[in-house]
């Protein structure tokens, strides 16, 4: 018997997500709508506000919340967290003007009007929170036992990891 040896099959590069964030420059972030997630949201992201690196932020804030209790010098936009049709239009339609490399979805629960128009954002990487079903490419689930800074802090780490 004569064993012939096969034709090595070129190596590829396993996917990286690294890759996916090394141009980034804007991001847009859906904030939590209720007061504890909302707190919590706007302590750990001061963390990415102050990066050296220069990113531009659109920051998707409740529309009843005082913008100054986030510390940050950025573009702001009044967030609908259960969207109808015509709202929807009008969040893409921002979210389209601001045209961001990342979506940040950090509402826990969301809503399935929100889900709806996170999946028609034309957005190439969605990062954030929901069910399978959600339309994110990257999906943390918080449990009531979770630690949500904990999550934050990890979405934080892999953008800095470019």
């Amino acid at each position: 018997m004569i064993l012939r040896r096969s034709r090595q099959a070129d190596l590829e590069a396993p996917y990286s997500f690294q890759d996916r964030f090394k141009n980034i420059q804007r991001i847009a972030i859906i904030y939590p709508e209720q007061q504890k997630w909302l707190r919590i949201a706007s302590y750990a992201l001061q963390r990415m506000y102050n990066l050296p690196e220069q990113f531009e932020f659109l920051l998707m804030v409740p529309p009843t919340k005082d913008h100054t209790a986030i510390s940050a010098e950025h573009e702001y936009g009044d967030m609908l967290y259960s969207p109808n049709s015509e709202d929807r239009i009008k969040l893409r339609s921002r979210l389209a003007t601001f045209n961001p490399d990342i979506l940040l979805q950090l509402e826990p629960d969301p809503d399935e009007r929100l889900i709806k128009l996170i999946k028609k954002l034309n957005i190439a990487l969605r990062i954030g929170f929901g069910p399978e079903e959600s339309g994110l490419n990257i999906i943390y689930s918080q449990k009531q036992s979770g630690f949500y800074e904990k999550n934050i802090l990890n979405l934080i780490a892999l953008i800095e990891a470019k």
